[in-house]
């Protein structure tokens, strides 16, 4: 009998890591693909990303809207109590024998929680990272340690499962599902995006998304946003595509500080709730640099041989490829950084495929294919 795979997805940044995942699924003999959607998707300040979801053709099994309010830790805390809540009927109805969770997003606690009390096992990609800078880490590790089957990214993050969990058994080194749309995805053409995204083809881009550091203060967060957009707004060759912060506590106090200051700098700046995978991964193709704290420009950019200048501590203690500039938020130390990047080298190819070669899905629902076979 086909075996119901369930993917929960509660944010935009890993609904692009799972995509090809959860087709590849779909697609399958041996699962019935299920679908919860909760978290961020659903959110207008967000870009209601459940209408991309929708978009690429997913059915959706069921959604948990919590109302999330993402302006003080005490909103986010209690949205996660409501995730439990909802997750736990939605597994109730839809029996999953497989429950299948990416990252380390604070939505995956509940999420993980009420699978465990349900005894479904958990499938985690991504797990055995280290990001210093955010909650994630516990997260992450909270996850790790609840889950049955693992797919980590890189041979150091396999490493760290087997050291927290006492064993080997389990573990596959996959590589990053996010290098994956690279070669599977038919990205937009340069004329395409300047067209979409009202952009002079002829003027040089960069791309811009900062999200709340979680271990800091939120105005230490904004000070920190207005120094990056002050920074890019003043650059006279560029114009830059600057997307919302994510739904972390602060999130919200940041993406009203960019709207606000957008409005002084249409002709320079364009300010997009959320691009898509699609958009997103083909604009990176085409800007001359990345700024930021996003994941993606540790994680896919270097696959492009895109400079990055990632800020502050959001993704300390990954592994930074020779296309990352560590910066601060201080505008002459992000100038200097920018000329530096001017006058660089190409990444070596080492660096380039050091998150995988980008068919990390494919060996994933392979080796799921397995498991299911053999009655794991």
């Amino acid at each position: 009998m086909k075996k119901k795979l369930c993917f929960v997805t509660s944010a935009r940044s890993e609904y692009g890591l799972l995509k090809w995942i959860m087709k590849d699924v779909m697609e399958s003999e041996e699962f019935v693909f299920q679908l919860i959607v909760t978290g961020g998707h659903l959110l207008q300040e967000q870009g209601h990303t459940i209408d991309y979801v929708k978009k690429d053709g997913f059915p959706i099994s069921y959604i948990v809207d919590e109302a999330i309010d993402t302006t003080t830790a005490e909103g986010v805390a209690s949205a996660m109590g409501k995730i439990g809540v909802g997750v736990a009927k939605a597994y109730s109805e839809l029996k999953p024998d497989y429950v299948l969770v990416l990252g380390d997003r604070y939505e995956l606690l509940p999420i993980c929680n009420a699978a465990v009390v349900m005894n479904i096992p958990i499938i985690h990609i991504g797990g055995g990272d280290v990001t210093e800078g955010a909650i994630d880490d516990m997260v992450r590790n909270a996850v790790t340690m609840m889950s049955t089957f693992h797919f980590p990214s890189t041979k150091f993050c396999k490493m760290n499962i087997e050291r927290m969990r006492g064993s080997k058994k389990n573990i596959w080194n996959v590589g990053e599902t996010g290098l994956d749309s690279f070669n599977r995805e038919e990205l937009l053409a340069r004329t395409e995006l300047a067209d979409i995204l009202s952009l002079d083809i002829n003027s040089k881009w960069a791309l811009m998304t900062y999200h709340p550091e979680t271990r800091i203060e939120i105005n230490d967060n904004l000070n920190a946003v207005k120094a990056c957009f002050e920074f890019v707004s003043e650059l006279e060759e560029y114009q830059t595509v600057v997307t919302y912060a994510n739904a972390d506590v602060g999130g919200k106090q940041i993406n009203d500080y960019l709207e606000l200051s957008c409005k002084t700098q249409m002709n320079k700046v364009r300010l997009i709730p959320s691009l898509g995978n699609k958009i997103y991964l083909s604009l990176m193709k085409e800007v001359d640099f990345v700024i930021g704290n996003s994941s993606s420009g540790i994680l896919e950019a270097p696959y492009l041989n895109i400079p990055v200048i990632n800020i502050g501590n959001r993704q300390k203690g990954r592994h930074q490829c020779s296309n990352v500039y560590q910066c601060s938020a201080n505008i002459l130390e992000l100038k200097k950084t920018l000329e530096n990047i001017k006058t660089r080298k190409k990444v070596p190819a080492g660096d380039a495929f050091y998150w995988g070669n980008g068919h990390a899905s494919e060996k994933i629902v392979e080796i799921l294919k397995n498991i299911v076979s053999k009655g794991g």
